[in-house]
């Protein structure tokens, strides 16, 4: 049943005994804790997630994110399947790890597959890539768009099933940084953000919680017609560049997990995946002024 229809006290007790386990597309992941800091955000923002305390049931992975004392103080380590890949942090950053921890785990799950760091949506059939460099904007146009009318299929990860050719949707919440905390905010009054939490490796962080739909329709795939390299420029002027499917596929290949381990059937695979794709950069300033472009664009590719 969904996770938040479970009380918070038994999802509390079972991150500290024998976990609670979570369906998040097509993984399940089982999760324990002792910080006593995961349960509230697993259920506010995982509520619509199907989940089980079923010790028997079979799970795709284990993570534990434990509280630690070390010589800084109390700090919390990610666990994956018994070992740490990351350096410890404040207990205060739990959350963020966890969430970090969890894009890192289900990177590495999919190495058969093409994982790219890039964040996608999709509408009309048509998956909307956007990779980019970290302060590029591509994050808050991410959210902009999952919490409007198109579909969140990663805030993250563009996975492309190299059976099928179209990515694979694996819905989270949000990541939010910064200045997109308050916009994000500001635009969409309704939708539950969590609490900033300050002076981390990456800024001030908050999560959005993505539309239920995202989940509901996690198992439905769809084909990459558009790749945007966007820019954010405050003040500027919406400014649109085509750009050639080489040089798009090049630049994606900088953001790839994996594709040198494919070889070249990797490359090819990843080649024909963009096959169909429009692919511009984009410096904008204004979400109001590019979503009628955008919409354009995804109703003219699909």
């Amino acid at each position: 049943m969904p996770l938040g229809e479970f009380a918070p006290s038994l999802v509390e007790s079972s991150l500290r005994s024998n976990g609670i386990s979570i369906a998040i597309s097509s993984f399940v992941c089982r999760i324990r804790s002792d910080t006593g800091m995961l349960s509230e955000p697993l259920l506010r923002l995982y509520s619509s997630y199907p989940a089980s305390i079923d010790d028997d049931l079979l799970v795709d992975f284990e993570i534990d994110v434990r509280s630690i004392l070390s010589r800084h103080g109390r700090e919390v380590e990610f666990r994956w399947e018994g070992k740490s890949p990351f350096p410890p942090l404040p207990l205060s950053q739990t959350h963020p790890l966890f969430e970090w921890g969890l894009n890192w785990a289900i990177a590495t799950l999919s190495g058969s597959d093409i994982v790219i760091h890039s964040a996608v949506v999709e509408k009309n059939g048509v998956a909307l890539a956007l990779p980019g460099d970290p302060g590029a904007g591509k994050s808050t146009l991410c959210a902009m768009l999952a919490l409007s009318d198109w579909r969140l299929l990663s805030d993250e990860l563009t996975i492309i099933d190299r059976q099928t050719l179209k990515v694979r949707p694996i819905p989270r919440p949000i990541s939010l940084k910064d200045q997109s905390i308050r916009l994000i905010k500001a635009r969409f009054p309704d939708v539950y953000l969590t609490e900033p939490i300050s002076e981390t490796r990456k800024g001030d962080i908050a999560y959005a919680k993505p539309h239920d739909q995202a989940i509901i329709d996690a198992d439905l795939q769809a084909p990459i017609g558009i790749i945007i390299f966007p820019q954010y420029q405050a003040d500027a002027a919406l400014e649109i560049t085509p750009i050639t499917k080489a040089y798009a596929l090049a630049q994606l290949l900088d953001n790839t997990f994996n594709v040198g381990l494919l070889g070249k059937e990797g490359f090819a695979d990843t080649a024909n995946a963009l096959s169909n794709a429009k692919c511009f950069e984009v410096t904008y300033s204004s979400f109001d002024e590019i979503l009628p472009w955008l919409n354009a664009q995804c109703l003219s590719t699909s």
